[in-house]
C-alpha cells in the first residue's frame, strides 16, 4: 500500500476536529499583545492555555532587554551546535545561576524541553538498568523511555502501593551492574495535581534509587523562591536530577538538567547527550 494513501485514511486522535476543528479547537489564531486576555476572532478572549505562566513575555523591561541583546549578538550567535561551536560565557554563566537557583550543584542547557527530558533520560540508562515511571507522565517521557534501554515498567498515577510493587520488582531483578531510576512530574500537566515526591523519596532508605523530576510546571512558579515543586514540598534535596523548561514561567524555548558535578560534567551527561548537543 503506498504510505501517502494509508496516512490519508488513517483516523486522527482529534476526530472531526482535525479538520472541521480548524482554526477554532485546533491552531486557532490569537491576535494582539502576548497576555492572559488577547483577541480570537475579532473579540476579547480570556486566555487560559498561553505558556506565559508569569507574564514576563509582555514585560516592558524584558522586551528592551532582549532588544538590545539582539542588537548587540544578533539572533544567530552563536553559531552552530553546542558541543562543537556554539558554547559561550554566557551559556556557562546561566547554568551556574540555574542551579543555584534549583538548589543544585551543576546545570546543563539543553535546546528544546521534549527533546531534552528524552535525550537525558536516554543519557542517563542502560540496558542493565530499571526505569520505573508514573502512568501519566507527559508524552515527552513516554517517548524518552522508548529511546531507553532499560526494563521499563510504570506505576498507576501517584499510587504509592503501585510504586513500591514495582520499585520492589527491580530490586529483586537488578544485578551488580543494574541502578534504577525513577521518573515523575512535579505538577502533572493533563491533571494539576502534585507528584507524591515525599512519598517516593521516603523509599529510598529501603531501596538505592535516583529520582529524575519533570518540573516543567513547578519550575518558577512552585516554592517560596520559585525553585519548584520540590520546595514546596520540603524534598528538594531527594530530588537528584532537576529537569525544568523555559516554556512555561519562562515564555522562551530551551530547557535545562541540574545534578551534581559527576552526572553534569563534560565528560558524562554531555558526552551521552553528545545526539542531542552535537545535531542540534
Amino acid at each position: 500500500m503506498d504510505l501517502f494513501d494509508k496516512l490519508a485514511n488513517r483516523p486522527s486522535p482529534l476526530g472531526p476536529f482535525t479538520s472541521a476543528g480548524y482554526g477554532y479547537y485546533t491552531f486557532p489564531k490569537l491576535e494582539g499583545p502576548l497576555g492572559p486576555e488577547m483577541k480570537f476572532n475579532g473579540k476579547d478572549m480570556v486566555v487560559w492555555s498561553i505558556n506565559d505562566y508569569l507574564g514576563v513575555g509582555s514585560n516592558e523591561e524584558i522586551k528592551k532587554v532582549d532588544a538590545e541583546a539582539t542588537a548587540k549578538y544578533s539572533l544567530s550567535a552563536p553559531m552552530g551546535a553546542r558541543l562543537m561551536t556554539g558554547n559561550s560565557d554566557e551559556h556557562e554563566a546561566l547554568e551556574k545561576e540555574l542551579a543555584a537557583f534549583v538548589h543544585k550543584e551543576d546545570a546543563q542547557l539543553l535546546n528544546f524541553g521534549y527533546q531534552g527530558i528524552m535525550s537525558v533520560i536516554h543519557a542517563l540508562v542502560d540496558r542493565n538498568d530499571f526505569l520505573i515511571y508514573d502512568e501519566l507522565s507527559h508524552a515527552c517521557i513516554v517517548d524518552g523511555k522508548q529511546l531507553a534501554m532499560a526494563d521499563k515498567s510504570v506505576f498507576k498515577h501517584n499510587d504509592i502501593e503501585s510504586f513500591k510493587k514495582q520499585l520492589y520488582r527491580a530490586a529483586a531483578k537488578k544485578k551488580d551492574n543494574s541502578s534504577i531510576l525513577v521518573v515523575t512530574e512535579g505538577v502533572f500537566g493533563m491533571t494539576g495535581d502534585l507528584g507524591i515526591l515525599p512519598e517516593i523519596i521516603k523509599l529510598k532508605e529501603e531501596v538505592p534509587f535516583r529520582l529524575l523530576v519533570d518540573d516543567a510546571h513547578g519550575f518558577g512558579t512552585l516554592g517560596h523562591d520559585g525553585s519548584g515543586t520540590g520546595t514546596q514540598l520540603e524534598c528538594q534535596d531527594g530530588i537528584d536530577i532537576y529537569f525544568g523548561t523555559f516554556a512555561k514561567a519562562v515564555a522562551l524555548i530551551g530547557a535545562f538538567v541540574a545534578s551534581e558535578p559527576r552526572v553534569i560534567y563534560v565528560k558524562t551527561l554531555c558526552v551521552c547527550l553528545e545526539r542531542n548537543m552535537a545535531y542540534s
